[in-house]
């Protein structure tokens, strides 16, 4: 079941509908749900979906070629696999139908990883003629810091073309607690607390069982997908995870202060 993201998918709807082409960047820390919102905007429209993955860029080429190539645009009688990014991302403008063409790349910063040049064909294609176009080309990321400063910053041939930048936060409190129907106020209160507006936490916790037991079950119990998450995260956003895990060690010990913290953090990395 789907919960929450009114805003999000009332912004994504608009876009839509709106005239010219449409080229909307959203992106926003893992787990947010960015993925799970495209869905559920798209479950009723012609659309393409592909999901970039870490792979090569021949590969990446390949499997995007496959996924356009299946929805029998024209190109699809002559060939198996478009020869260039150009090819493959203009083909968008072909995909059948008589309204609104709309592509979605997902992970798109998998995509750019080994073809850094990408964003300037995509941003020449965008400027001679899909601008113009009934086109709608959604690039969706996790990684925030690539998106503002590869996508988005001015020195980047993207920079400008944009027709709506979305970042996704996490849902408010009220979005959050409709996982927990029939918990009290208290016990919502403090599986919010716990999980925050992360609606991939949310999931974990089953309505059926006690606050308690989730904690137990899904928190603390070695395997759950809940108790390695932090490790996961700091590897994925951070490049010296050393320092950082030392740094909450010595919170953890009970160390709040700027001072206490770098003392014990020398202690901890001496020992």
């Amino acid at each position: 079941m789907f919960i929450g993201r009114k805003n999000e998918l009332d912004f994504l709807e608009d876009k839509y509908h709106a005239q010219g082409g449409q080229l909307v960047v959203l992106y926003g820390r893992r787990r947010v749900g960015k993925t799970e919102t495209l869905r559920k905007f798209c479950e009723d429209k012609d659309h393409v979906f592909y999901s970039c993955t870490e792979t090569t860029n021949e590969q990446q080429l390949a499997s995007f070629s496959n996924r356009m190539l299946a929805k029998e645009i024209p190109a699809a009688r002559y060939i198996k696999q478009f020869s260039d990014w150009e090819q493959a991302l203009g083909s968008v403008s072909e995909l059948p139908g008589s309204g609104r063409k709309l592509l979605i790349i997902d992970e798109f910063p998998y995509m750019v990883k080994n073809n850094h040049a990408i964003p300037s064909i995509l941003q020449n294609l965008w400027d001679s003629r899909l601008k113009n176009e009934d086109v709608m080309i959604i690039l969706c990321g996790s990684a925030m810091s690539f998106i503002e400063k590869e996508i988005l910053a001015e020195k980047n041939p993207l920079y400008g073309r944009a027709t709506g930048i979305l970042k996704m936060n996490e849902m408010d409190f009220f979005d959050a607690i409709k996982f927990f129907p029939d918990y009290t106020n208290l016990d919502k209160i403090t599986a919010f607390s716990i999980l925050g507006g992360i609606p991939h936490y949310l999931k974990q916790f089953d309505q059926s069982l006690s606050l308690d037991e989730n904690i137990k079950r899904n928190i603390l119990q070695r395997g759950s997908i809940l108790y390695s998450e932090v490790e996961f995260l700091m590897r994925q956003e951070l490049r010296e995870t050393t320092v950082y895990n030392t740094i909450i060690h010595a919170i953890a010990l009970g160390n709040t202060k700027l001072n206490d913290i770098f003392q014990k953090r020398r202690l901890i990395k001496t020992s």
